[in-house]
């Protein structure tokens, strides 16, 4: 058996250990992951304190940052191809000069103390936006308590990366009271059934040989991973690079399809490609044109890559598609975390960073 056979057996032994998750793993996010289906079903149920009095927009802002932000990366990628409303995710302070009064503004942030959410809530008020609050509390709170905005309560206790359930689902509520339907009849259960069966496959419990997260984990090892996805899949592919930044405290690089075949595919040709470990993220119902540049990128990179591997979507409707890769993409990042020995739970950098901000200013 080769070097890097071996490696590898190492690996599987080492997540299939049981121990190595009590000593790894203290903050116990295993069971943070494995309670996601619970969480969305809870989350289904949330609605805004105050019913929001909204006509129907002719814009919608998702307006928040890091896993605040990946809610509205959610909602568009399932608003894309059904909506006549455009879903537009802002990342930053203030509003793009184009939302005013016929627009509705959800300024998102799980802790409700996020400087750029707060911004632009105070943006969407002085524009005379219709404006909804999601938040587990802080700042955000308080304001939307003192200028009667209607807020949707989230439960606290999480890292805002591992509340995307909460973050995302009562945004739909959110649109349909405002006349802006998002998902249709059934959509919902099967998603749920899907990540059921996503819980089932992908916890600690289920050995390597037969858990596709931790066979990901496994190939990317020491590499760097660069995830790739296609028009419905690009924004996951972003999540996943947070996830690994976030969990695994790796970099990490993301691209979209077919944009990086007009520029990212010729960096490609240098020999930092063999520290690459490429990772594509394919959609079950992709146009033939996109099926073509995945195989022809396999064809032209790979072989100058430390491996490739490819994970799919599962179940029928957008939001099922889009949430199994999300959750796929949570168990890698958090199986890459324990292989390196890092904390999945805590982030100390960013943590310092946020400290600063608000002492400095």
């Amino acid at each position: 058996m080769g070097i890097h056979d071996a490696t590898h057996d190492t690996r599987a032994l080492m997540l299939d250990d049981v121990a190595t998750y009590e000593r790894a793993d203290v903050h116990r996010v295993r069971d943070v992951l494995a309670k996601f289906p619970a969480q969305c079903r809870a989350a289904v149920e949330l609605r805004p304190a105050l019913a929001p009095a909204t006509p129907r927009p002719r814009l919608i802002v998702v307006a928040g940052m890091g896993g605040s932000a990946a809610s509205g990366d959610l909602l568009a990628g399932c608003a894309a191809e059904r909506l006549d409303v455009p879903v537009l995710v802002h990342r930053g302070y203030g509003l793009p000069m184009l939302a005013g009064d016929r627009d509705l503004v959800i300024a998102s942030s799980y802790s409700g103390d996020t400087a750029e959410s707060l911004s632009a809530a105070e943006a969407a008020l002085s524009r005379g936006c219709s404006l909804v609050a999601v938040t587990s509390g802080g700042r955000l709170a308080a304001l939307a308590r003192e200028r009667g905005v209607p807020r949707v309560t989230l439960p606290a206790g999480l890292m805002p990366r591992m509340a995307l359930g909460y973050l995302f689902f009562p945004l739909i509520g959110i649109l349909k009271s405002a006349d802006v339907h998002v998902v249709k009849g059934g959509e919902i259960e099967e998603t749920f059934g899907v990540i059921d069966a996503l819980a089932a496959e992908l916890g600690p419990a289920r050995p390597t040989a037969t858990n596709e997260a931790k066979r990901l984990a496994q190939a990317i090892g020491d590499h760097l991973p660069v995830v790739y996805g296609g028009p419905l899949t690009g924004t996951t592919a972003y999540r996943w690079k947070t996830d690994f930044e976030e969990n695994s405290k790796t970099f990490a690089a993301a691209g979209v399809l077919p944009e990086m075949n007009h520029n990212e595919i010729e960096a490609w040709s240098g020999p930092l490609a063999r520290e690459l470990y490429l990772v594509l993220l394919r959609d079950r119902e992709e146009g033939p044109e996109i099926t073509r540049r995945f195989g022809l990128l396999r064809e032209l990179i790979a072989p100058g890559a430390a491996g490739v591997a490819e994970a799919s979507t599962r179940g029928g409707s957008y939001l099922a598609r889009l949430l199994s890769l999300a959750y796929l993409g949570q168990w890698t990042s958090y199986y890459l975390a324990i292989l390196r020995g890092v904390d999945p739970w805590s982030v100390p950098v960013l943590d310092a960073l946020k400290g600063r901000m608000r002492s400095d200013g």
